[in-house]
């Protein structure tokens, strides 16, 4: 309707389509509470599309949750439609549950501010009723977070002041909760300060240590090597000039002490210059070309022991690791394995390679005198540690093969049974 000088003109209003746009929660229900129409703005909030409900009773569009045993919602619309239809005004309800289905058809808790309007006739009858609602899910949810006992109240306005008491409420909680945070925080970081202050002393003193240390290895590998080698050669040269047997007896013990003292020294050194290496060059490693060269370097006691070496390298052929570890750490294995064989059977030993991720396992397996892992174990790869009476048995070579394994971030363990045999298992980084 528009006013043009003194005319008023009425124009044509499409009052359903204007109906089906408000911009609220609107169904118009007959006095059978038969859904008339409804707003769009209620179709996209119940999740049900507006054909789907025209024409159907406002109860079978939105059934009771059957599994909310002391669910009210339903009575309570029952009762305000009731008191709408026979007092022929309009009732406002308290805010309600009423759970609705999702689009999986489960139902969902669900809270409405819902007020119920008759449309009367000429004479005062009731035609249709204007159901208008309002959801306050968010605000009831969110109250009964911090206040299960929060009771609902009749208007939506009462509502909100609710809840804008339990937001100030929570601010101050958390206002709290930051400050002792804070505290805690400022402590916290305190500690910190003061344990990677004392770290970097420990750090300090350490590396002093570790200074100290090495040149103390120096020292002695400098000092002590000339001298040995003297005794040594002087022995010789002694037991080579002299004609008294008892003299020669006693040179040629004199002279093993002399070589075994210097056998120890030098695996002294070598286990300390291990720990000492910080840039080891890396190679790539043809394994079993690699192998069969250790093999040749062994062939007198294989020859001796008549043992049968089996190779397979076809899983993992090639490894990127320092030379001279790996061929010490080989070495070291097999010989063993040789050192330790058992007189009751020729022995057979097995070297294997597979790849980890990035890492290469070479397994080395023997049918040898064995090991109790029960007694041993600890001791395994401890120095000076022998676990057999074997002559050249002197506890260096698993604390050297380990020592070299684990100085590159490798692994070492052992499977074995006394006189069954032993597999060792090298896991080595490939760089």
């Amino acid at each position: 309707m528009f006013m043009s000088g003194n005319m008023i003109t009425t124009n044509t209003i499409d009052y359903q389509k204007l109906f089906v746009e408000l911009p609220g929660l609107y169904i118009i229900l007959s006095t059978d509470l038969t859904i008339m129409d409804v707003s769009e703005k209620l179709t996209k909030a119940a999740g049900i599309h507006r054909l789907d409900m025209i024409g159907k009773n406002l109860f079978v569009v939105f059934p009771e949750n059957p599994e909310d045993i002391i669910a009210d919602g339903q009575s309570n619309l029952k009762y305000s439609l009731n008191y709408v239809l026979k007092h022929k005004t309009a009732h406002t309800m308290a805010v309600q549950r009423y759970d609705v289905k999702n689009l999986e058809g489960i139902f969902e808790e669900r809270y409405w501010c819902p007020v119920n309007k008759p449309v009367l006739d000429e004479n005062g009858d009731v035609l249709y009723i204007i159901h208008r609602v309002e959801e306050v899910t968010d605000f009831v949810q969110l109250s009964e977070v911090s206040e299960k006992t929060v009771q609902q109240n009749t208007k939506l306005e009462s509502q909100i002041e609710r809840m804008k008491i339990e937001i100030i409420k929570r601010t101050k909680e958390l206002e709290k909760l930051n400050a002792q945070l804070d505290e805690k925080v400022s402590l916290r970081t305190q500690h910190l300060e003061e344990a990677n202050k004392t770290i970097g002393k420990n750090v300090v003193a350490l590396t002093h240590q570790k200074k100290q240390l090495e040149d103390f290895c120096n020292i002695i590998s400098h000092n002590l090597r000339a001298p040995l080698v003297n005794i040594s050669m002087l022995v010789e040269m002694v037991a080579e000039n002299s004609t008294n047997e008892e003299n020669i007896i006693f040179l040629e013990k004199l002279d093993k002490a002399a070589k075994n003292l210097n056998d120890t020294f030098n695996e002294l050194v070598e286990s300390i210059q291990i720990t000492q290496d910080t840039e080891i060059p890396y190679e790539e490693i043809e394994l079993e070309s690699f192998t069969n060269n250790i093999i040749d370097s062994l062939q007198g006691e294989i020859n001796k022991t008549q043992a049968i070496i089996k190779m397979d390298f076809s899983q993992a052929p090639k490894l990127c690791y320092p030379i001279n570890y790996m061929r010490s750490i080989l070495q070291n294995l097999i010989s063993n394995s040789l050192k330790y064989s058992s007189p009751e059977r020729r022995p057979i030993i097995k070297i294997n390679s597979q790849i980890k991720n990035d890492s290469v396992i070479i397994s080395i397996s023997d049918n040898g005198l064995g090991l109790d892992l029960n007694k041993h174990s600890e001791n395994l790869f401890k120095i000076r540690k022998v676990f057999h009476n074997h002559p050249a048995a002197k506890g260096f070579g698993l604390f050297i093969t380990k020592s070299q394994v684990t100085a590159l971030g490798g692994k070492i363990w052992v499977e074995s049974q006394p006189d069954v045999g032993s597999t060792f298992h090298v896991e080595l980084i490939n760089q």
